[in-house]
């Protein structure tokens, strides 16, 4: 699932909210069966949301990349055999093996990408919240992650919050926000194919559904 929406629209509070790290002003919010507004709520999802930031600067804690994987398992209180196999599968699959000892923050911007991927998954979540985590990068890195993105859709739960509708169209579902409100609840499909022009909500139309719209083409799935 996808959740897209202009600057300042309310995505990233609302990824906050669903991952347990700010409460409800008002009401009630379950995830995976649990009432966030509540602290018990709030803790019983400990280690089953994960939360991806734009910045991964902002969530490294660690000296090396794989102290960085390791911290997540560690404060869930696990085995260190276990800690030790999670960190070494998650090095493998992001190919971070070659930079364990590395200092992460002295990686580029996919690297430590990759690793802030890695150490969130190293607690096995059961849903994951990419929030904006390309806007940051190069054209390169952004590539890279995508591919990432879709590698990871049968691992767990996704939920991809952007403002950048290509990405839209790695998900099969996508909540469209304005000014803090769900204002469209669709397939991206069905979304853009319903645009009236070049952008909806402050946000772009992707080109290729730009292209078909102005030709009068035949959709055909991009």
């Amino acid at each position: 699932m996808a959740i897209l929406g202009a600057n300042g629209c309310g995505k990233s509070t609302l990824a906050r909210v669903l991952a347990g790290l700010l409460s409800p002003y008002e009401g009630s919010l379950q995830v995976l069966d649990r009432d966030l507004s509540t602290p018990e709520g709030v803790n019983a999802l400990r280690g089953r949301v994960g939360l991806v930031f734009q910045s991964p600067d902002s969530q490294m804690v660690a000296t090396t990349v794989e102290r960085e994987i390791a911290f997540g398992p560690e404060n869930l209180g696990l085995p260190t055999a276990q800690i030790r196999a999670r960190v070494d599968e998650q090095m493998e699959r992001f190919h971070l093996t070659v930079h364990a000892r590395r200092s992460p923050h002295l990686l580029s911007g996919g690297e430590k990408q990759r690793v802030t991927l890695a150490s969130v998954l190293a607690m096995q979540p059961e849903i994951l919240i990419l929030d904006e985590v390309t806007s940051l990068l190069d054209p390169a890195g952004r590539r890279e992650t995508h591919q990432l993105i879709q590698g990871l859709k049968s691992h767990c739960t996704l939920i991809i919050i952007t403002q950048f509708s290509s990405e839209v169209l790695l998900a099969d579902r996508v909540l469209l926000l304005e000014n803090g409100r769900l204002i469209r609840d669709a397939t991206p499909e069905a979304l853009f194919r319903s645009a009236a022009d070049d952008q909806i909500a402050g946000v772009e139309v992707p080109l290729v559904y730009r292209l078909l719209r102005k030709t009068n083409g035949e959709f055909q799935n991009p």
